[in-house]
């Protein structure tokens, strides 16, 4: 179960342009200032995953149904729900109605690729940790924590990535 919430800023009240686009309820802040009220919402995953793509999907669709396209965001916070160990995992078997249409080749073709997608993303997953592990957590990064500004380098150096 992943849970989004998503705060707007109290710019969206005082832009003209901004603030004729949006029709919702207000509330105020901490500060007693006008916000538009903030975006909330859970999406639930078929299975256990620790699959980066599957959790990926699942935010996206979240925040774009729950998200005002139209607003400024201050701040995001997600959560993840029911977090298990893998060995903790109880086994489940999946069960499907089956239908004429879903025994078709095509489909269990692409059922296939999907499983042997998800069984790659995991082996890559589990060489990236034994990378890390061996040489430190800066052996691998994405070209985007290579780029002037970022601060994956740094705070992959202190403890939680914060001053310590």
């Amino acid at each position: 179960q992943i849970v989004l919430t998503v705060g707007y800023d109290r710019i969206n009240l005082t832009e003209p342009s901004i603030k004729k686009l949006y029709q919702g309820e207000i509330t105020t802040d901490a500060y007693g200032r006008k916000v538009p009220k903030h975006a909330h919402g859970t999406i639930h995953l078929e299975n256990y995953t620790s699959s980066t793509l599957q959790v990926r999907e699942a935010v996206t669709t979240l925040f774009e149904r729950i998200v005002n396209p139209d607003l400024l965001v201050r701040r995001m916070q997600m959560f993840a729900c029911r977090v298990l160990p893998e060995k903790d995992i109880p086994h489940q078997t999946n069960y499907e109605q089956l239908t004429f249409f879903t025994m078709d080749k095509e489909m269990r073709e692409k059922k296939e690729q999907e499983k042997t997608l998800l069984e790659r993303e995991r082996k890559m997953q589990k060489a990236i940790l034994q990378m890390q592990k061996k040489f430190g957590k800066n052996a691998i990064l994405k070209g985007m924590n290579l780029q002037e500004g970022a601060t994956a380098k740094d705070r992959n150096g202190k403890v939680g990535g914060h001053k310590a």
